[in-house]
């Protein structure tokens, strides 16, 4: 009796689509796009993108696994030290580097089809929690007294993130990423604050002015 494969392999074909098709029809939603035309323009720039990310991370995905893990590990050292962890996540990088000209490519061709805000709300979509826009506010509710620089900066940081998290669809993956950077953001406005305390300790050492008379 001859066995037929082509029957499971058009089966994993067809769940593979719908799982595409149900995610693209969240971002449309997303980016707000009531245009028929222009989303029938987007839907299979979508589509193709999501294809090809989830092909690179069927070939990649147990190299990242296995370095994400070693970054786990490299972070759980008492006392602790991020430095160990950070040369993990370089690795990580260089894994990635060859996903990333492929997801400049699709940003371009969105670009030709949607706003900046729409790209930037397909973008906070895709990112779920943490989320780039919700982290950020948070730090900006926790230091309050940030100057503009200073949230230029960790806006900036969270922006790397979110872009990072625009190549993997897994939300473990995602939260690993974003914890990356928030990381540097917490580590940036330590610094801010221990600035500010060592300035009010000198401050303090200071001998008293005396009033010109």
């Amino acid at each position: 009796m001859r066995v037929d494969a082509a029957a499971p392999a058009d089966a994993d074909a067809d769940a593979v689509q719908k799982k595409i098709d149900q995610k693209v029809a969240k971002l449309l939603d997303a980016a707000q796009l009531s245009d028929s035309d222009k989303a029938a323009k987007v839907r299979p720039i979508l589509s193709e993108w999501l294809g090809v990310m989830l092909k690179w991370h069927g070939e990649h995905d147990v190299e990242l696994a296995k370095l994400w893990g070693h970054w786990n590990q490299a972070r759980s050292v008492v006392p602790k030290d991020e430095f160990p962890g950070e040369i993990v996540a370089y690795q990580i990088d260089e894994v990635y580097a060859s996903l990333e000209p492929l997801y400049m490519k699709y940003l371009n061709r969105l670009a030709g089809e949607l706003t900046g805000e729409q790209i930037d709300a397909l973008k906070e979509h895709w990112s779920r929690s943490p989320g780039m826009k919700r982290t950020y506010e948070a730090y900006l509710e926790i230091v309050p007294d940030l100057s503009e620089k200073d949230k230029q900066v960790d806006h900036e940081r969270l922006e790397k993130a979110r872009e990072a998290a625009m190549l993997t669809d897994s939300d473990r993956e995602i939260v690993a990423i974003y914890k990356r950077h928030k990381v540097k953001v917490e580590q940036y406005i330590g610094t801010l604050e221990w600035a500010k305390l060592h300035k009010a300790f000198a401050e303090r050492g200071k001998p008293a002015t005396t009033p010109a008379k």
